[in-house]
């Protein structure tokens, strides 16, 4: 079961895991990754947030587990 949750709390994760707000370079394609990538660039958890919002996006977690992934906001 994937359960919706706060930028917040996903901050939260990144700290932990030491992940990273992201996005394909050029484009508003954005993704929480670990390890370095040409294909992507660093960008601020802001703006980060702001992608979500505009794409109508939000993050989930596994309830049983700390897996994450970003999905249309089911509201």
């Amino acid at each position: 079961m994937m359960i919706k949750i706060t930028i917040e709390q996903m901050k939260a994760l990144a700290k932990k895991y030491k992940l990273h707000a992201s996005r394909v370079k050029g484009e508003e394609v954005i993704a929480i990754r670990k390890h370095p990538s040409d294909r992507f660039e660093d960008i601020s958890w802001e703006e980060f947030e702001k992608i979500m919002k505009k794409r109508k996006l939000a993050i989930y977690k596994a309830t049983e587990s700390d897996f994450i992934k970003l999905m249309k906001d089911k509201k």
